[in-house]
């Protein structure tokens, strides 16, 4: 299903609203203009045969021989070869006494009675002289009215067209900065993980915006408080366990021995293998609750050697000559992590290497820049199963005794102080096996 963005429909939408708009007002304004410019002309063409019928009846009645041609005479309006825009005819009500230069030598297609007539292709006005019985016809072409007219709608037009993409780049700068509250309640939103349930807040934000910020906020509480409830009885669970399984599983050792050479010996390390898969689940458990409570962060970053050797040291005593360490010629390992929780992330990391790797082959640590990887020897995972390895209860091997939980510890502790768990395999640099890859931010190198 394709996906529309309201950016774009709000630029579109308003574009051609405000478009729509203008050329409503454009076209109100054009025919405003044709009003006024044919009240303008008109004005014109009766104050120029005011004005010119005097000097016409003056000097046809100087005329002292009385012998007028027939087809009239012309007096230039302007000078011949530029022509006129107004031209005019001096009648008698049977001959055209004078006219101007461009006008017609046949009389206007116009009554000879005072007011405005229309007679393509020309606009006249008409009045006369009662005293000599003699009339003037001012004409104006109307061709030349409709270029003025579209002169005047080009002038008003183009600077029109000329505004259409400025608007749309207004219109998407204004909606950007508009939409700018949205992308950023979206931007805290997306902060908000199972580590991070803090209230939206953004008590700057828009009034538009308050409903749905308070409604993020609800469910925020809703969803830390159903957290809160599951890690408290994971918990709770968890170490009120504790101690009823070490009772019972210090009882099913006492009674391994006591059954020696008998038959329900069997049964019995059978109890005692069950009740120490369900201590270590409890720890896990305990671990996983503390690991989601957010004490891992630091509030800067610090130096992490030490604890990691101190760690590595825990294990050769267990491993031997299994543990291999390597430190690259920079090594070093700095982040804003709490020491007990770097302690749960390596100890799950190298149980996990043991518990899936290859039996008795060698766990390599390889210290690097920032960069903790940690390897075992072992079958290849495929991707689609290295993707589902960090989720609660998953297991590599169904076969394995593990609780699936040791690379979800990790992977949330490592989430809290901006570090990355990767899981590769084949293992870096080999052909088969499998590799969990810590890595800090750069950014905290160096505290």
């Amino acid at each position: 299903m394709s996906t529309t963005s309201i950016t774009r429909r709000l630029v579109v939408t308003l574009t051609i609203g405000a478009t729509a708009l203008w050329l409503i007002g454009s076209l109100v304004t054009i025919l405003l203009v044709q009003d006024a410019l044919q009240r303008t002309l008109d004005g014109g063409l009766r104050e120029t045969a005011e004005r010119l019928l005097p000097l016409a009846v003056d000097g046809l009645t100087d005329d002292g021989d009385g012998d007028r041609d027939a087809e009239g005479y012309h007096e230039p309006m302007l000078e011949s070869g530029r022509g006129e825009y107004v031209v005019y005819q001096v009648r008698s009500p049977t001959h055209v006494l004078m006219r101007s230069h461009d006008a017609p030598t046949q009389p206007f297609a116009a009554p000879l009675a005072e007011g405005f007539v229309t007679a393509p292709p020309w606009r006249i006005y008409t009045t006369g002289d009662a005293r000599s019985g003699l009339f003037i016809q001012v004409a104006e072409s109307e061709d030349r009215r409709n270029t003025a007219l579209w002169g005047s709608v080009a002038a008003l037009l183009i600077p029109l067209l000329l505004l259409i993409p400025a608007s749309i780049f207004g219109i998407r700068y204004a909606v950007d900065r508009g939409l700018a509250p949205l992308r950023l309640l979206g931007e805290e939103v997306g902060r908000r993980d199972v580590a991070n349930l803090e209230l939206v807040g953004m008590p700057d934000a828009p009034t538009e915006l308050k409903p749905m910020i308070r409604a993020i906020d609800g469910l925020l509480l809703r969803l830390r408080a159903a957290f809160e409830a599951e890690r408290a009885l994971a918990a709770n669970s968890a170490h009120e366990l504790r101690t009823p399984i070490a009772g019972s599983l210090a009882q099913t050792q006492r009674l391994v021995e006591e059954l020696d050479g008998h038959p329900a010996q069997a049964r019995a390390r059978n109890v005692e293998g069950t009740l120490h898969r369900l201590s270590a689940l409890a720890s896990k458990l305990l671990a996983l609750s503390r690991a989601e409570s957010g004490v891992a962060r630091l509030p800067s970053p610090i130096d992490l050697i030490p604890a990691v050797d101190l760690t590595l040291g825990d294990a050769a005593r267990t491993l031997g000559a299994r543990l291999i360490v390597v430190r690259r010629p920079k090594a070093h390992l700095a982040g804003a992590l709490d020491l007990d929780a770097l302690g749960i992330v390596m100890r799950n990391l190298i149980e996990n290497a043991v518990k899936h790797g290859s039996t008795g082959g060698p766990i390599t640590v390889t210290i690097g820049e920032n960069v903790l990887d940690i390897s075992s020897e072992g079958p290849i995972v495929s991707p689609e199963r290295l993707g589902m390895l960090v989720r609660r209860f998953e297991r590599g091997d169904a076969t394995s005794d593990g609780s699936g939980l040791g690379l979800a510890i990790v992977d949330t502790i490592l989430q809290q102080v901006g570090g990355t768990l990767e899981l590769r395999s084949p293992a870096i640099g080999r052909d088969s096996g499998f590799t969990a890859r810590v890595a800090f931010p750069q950014r905290e190198q160096g505290g």
